[in-house]
């Protein structure tokens, strides 16, 4: 309650910034008026009132009225339910099951089912807590899931990520973040310059974090009637907005930014057709020239271009870097009629390659260009570096690009950089590729000792979730030799048919569900 905050606050500020007194409604009023009446002294009054409300708080309030009318009853739900939750009782309660979650959830939607109604709360409960997975655990709770939601001030805002039709405009001036959040994507599909305005209407009064939020709207295709207000957003007394709103204004055709950025590079970067002996033995159709200014120009914060750059980075290096992450990757392709491989051979070795590389990935990842992240991802060491690349690649070309590496040896550099990989790959494999993944892993175990290769141990974990199960009698039939306890890879051989055996006999379950339902032809 908001007069227990206050006593809190006081209590940590301290009464010396003068007295006030302490008010409730009906008796807990009364009794606070006495024991201020009775004392004078501050930081008395202060303890005993807080006494009094402590205990308020715990013990002494009314039960609950219920409503003169009982609430509507759940609407019918023509999904059939699953009927046992034994699956997501493992899922739940198995650390090394928990990852198989987000699966669950997309499989019942992908065969049409609810949850077990046995569940409610506990999916309930885990969407409040998991925003990452809110939109899919609503998506299977079923009518009565969204029924109960609507009972519960815990739940209630949850139904913001429901399909509960049209939104009510209300709830963009009375409505929780995540409701006013929900209203304003819709109001963004059915009217883009609405959503703006509304925007507009509010944008001083909201917290750095809420406009980040509510910026991101706009991310779906920003348009020409969006420059304006993210102009105006250049100037935002908060950094990152200013990056934001670059951003999306890099993206627009026509727009400042853009222009600018364009300009600006330009004049930067230079290039010569012609190259040296070993550049063509390299293969290289020419050379690279970075030109940078000596000295920071103001005039660039309108683009939402940064000063001051992150620890250990050159200040030259980070207005390069952000500068190329306002440009489309292609706008070189079509300026030094070269091809996005072509270009990244040009800058290897080059004194500026890291910055270079840095500031194009970014361009890539928020462009979303498919030629330039296949082809930084051909020529990047660092696993850890692209994982946002792959993710712009649909997964037939995510699992094409690492399947010629895996048909090499274990020892070589592409098997290692491959295998390393897997972890961005988050889609379940096709039959064909999981052929391929189980035949690098049975290499694996035979060409390495398990302690050089320990540190593999999660890639391999992960390996397990995703491959396709209709694979685990072969992957059973290779492991065997190592299944036995003498054998030092015994205990990773072991939790990968473990975690294979359980998502093959999961995925079962839901399709025999699924199957059974359609027979009987209800739900």
């Amino acid at each position: 309650m908001e007069l227990w905050n206050d006593l809190t606050r006081t209590a940590l500020l301290g009464t010396e910034r003068g007295t006030r007194a302490w008010d409730a409604p009906d008796a807990l009023g009364t009794l606070l008026s006495g024991l201020q009446a009775q004392e004078t002294d501050a930081p008395v009054q202060l303890l005993r009132c807080s006494a009094v409300v402590g205990n308020f708080v715990q013990a002494g309030r009314l039960p609950a009225r219920l409503a003169s009318a009982a609430p509507s009853p759940a609407a019918p739900d023509p999904r059939p339910a699953l009927g046992s939750a034994r699956h997501l009782r493992l899922l739940l309660q198995d650390d090394r099951l928990k990852t198989l979650f987000p699966e669950w959830l997309a499989l019942l939607a992908e065969h049409e089912l609810r949850a077990p109604e046995s569940s409610i709360p506990t999916l309930l409960g885990l969407a409040s807590r998991s925003p990452d997975l809110r939109r899919a655990i609503i998506a299977v709770i079923g009518a009565k899931g969204l029924w109960l939601a609507g009972q519960s001030p815990e739940w209630e805002s949850l139904l913001s990520v429901a399909d509960l039709g049209r939104l009510d405009a209300a709830l963009w001036e009375t409505g929780t973040p995540e409701q006013r959040l929900a209203y304003l994507v819709q109001t963004r599909r059915e009217a883009p310059a609405q959503a703006v305005e509304l925007l507009a209407a509010v944008w001083s009064q909201e917290g750095a974090r809420e406009r980040r939020k509510l910026l991101g709207v706009l991310s779906d295709a920003p348009g020409p009637t969006d420059v304006a207000f993210l102009e105006s957003a250049l100037a935002d007394r908060s950094k990152d907005v200013r990056g934001d709103a670059a951003g999306l204004l890099a993206r627009i055709p026509g727009s400042t930014v853009r222009t600018r950025a364009v300009e600006l590079l330009d004049g930067w970067l230079g290039f010569e057709s012609k190259t040296g002996l070993m550049g063509r033995l390299k293969g290289r159709k020419g050379e690279l020239s970075v030109t940078l200014p000596e000295d920071w120009d103001s005039a660039w914060t309108t683009i939402g271009i940064h000063e001051k750059p992150p620890k250990g980075m050159g200040r030259k290096a980070w207005w390069l870097e952000q500068l190329l992450g306002l440009v489309d990757p292609d706008h070189w392709v079509e300026r030094w009629q070269l091809s996005a491989p072509e270009i990244l051979r040009m800058v290897e070795g080059h004194a500026w390659q890291g910055t270079l590389l840095a500031g194009w990935r970014r361009a890539t990842r928020h462009f979303g260009n498919g030629a330039w992240a296949r082809a930084l991802i051909a020529g990047t060491v660092d696993a850890d570096a692209d994982a946002a690349l792959w993710a712009i690649l649909p997964p037939t070309e995510q699992e094409d690009a690492l399947t010629p590496s895996l048909a090499m040896p274990s020892t070589d550099e592409p098997f290692k950089r491959a295998f390393d990989r897997f972890g961005h790959l988050g889609h379940r494999w096709s039959p064909s590729f999981s052929a391929v993944v189980r035949q690098a892993c049975l290499k694996l175990f035979r060409e390495q000792t398990p302690d050089a290769n320990y540190a593999r141990y999660a890639t391999l974990r992960q390996v397990a979730a995703h491959l396709d199960p209709g694979g685990y009698q072969a992957m059973e039939q290779g492991l065997g030799p190592y299944l036995q306890a003498s054998s030092p890879w015994q205990k990773i051989a072991t939790e990968m048919l473990d975690t294979l055996r359980f998502r093959n006999d999961m995925i079962q379950a839901i399709e025999s569900a699924r199957i059974e339902s359609d027979q009987r032809g209800t739900p």
